[in-house]
């Protein structure tokens, strides 16, 4: 009823339009077989080869960096407690609470102190921003933010304050400031 791939039974109009293009595009895979159709890619379709590694490159090394979730979880119970012991972790170095919170002067804190840091500004430079420069809005931010960058790069809290000043909120010249001075 229907043809059959490969015969020349039935109609012989269909039957050499479908082994013409059948053989005409690709020739039979096994030719014992007498069956197959090969398929042939456009060459705008053809995927190209992935590129070549330089050989001298090698392997890229993996990182074998185990962290010590034990250590940060002691190193944060520490840091919650009244007065951190340091000693206890190995890390002598690190600020104590005491040095990053100035208490409040007077009983209900200074209210231009406390509005600077309701407004997000830290804690901890703030009473030194508002001891050299009083209200003057600029003035704190530029400082609060030239030392928090100080800060975080390890700097003391005194010595920061003192850099800061001597070159008006400038951090470029504090910094510069540190690294002569520590030569």
């Amino acid at each position: 009823m229907y043809p059959r791939i490969g015969s020349h039974h039935g109609n012989p109009a269909v039957t050499a339009g479908r082994a013409s293009s059948f053989h005409h595009a690709a020739p039979p895979a096994s030719p014992a077989a007498g069956l197959g159709i090969r398929v042939a890619v456009k060459p705008e379709y053809r995927i190209t080869p992935p590129p070549q590694f330089i050989p001298q490159m090698g392997d890229i090394p993996r990182s074998n960096f185990q962290f010590d979730f034990d250590f940060e979880r002691k190193v944060l119970a520490e840091l919650e407690k009244e007065s951190p012991d340091w000693s206890r972790l190995g890390l002598e170095n690190l600020p104590s609470r005491s040095s990053e919170a100035p208490p409040p002067s007077g009983p209900a804190g200074d209210p231009i102190i406390n509005k600077y840091i309701s407004s997000g500004l830290s804690r901890e430079a703030v009473p030194l921003a508002v001891a050299n420069y009083g209200d003057n809005p600029t003035k704190v931010r530029e400082f609060v933010n030239g030392y928090t960058r100080l800060r975080e790069m390890g700097f003391s809290s005194g010595s920061i304050a003192e850099a800061l000043v001597k070159n008006n909120n400038n951090m470029d010249e504090a910094l510069a400031y540190f690294l002569n001075s520590s030569s």
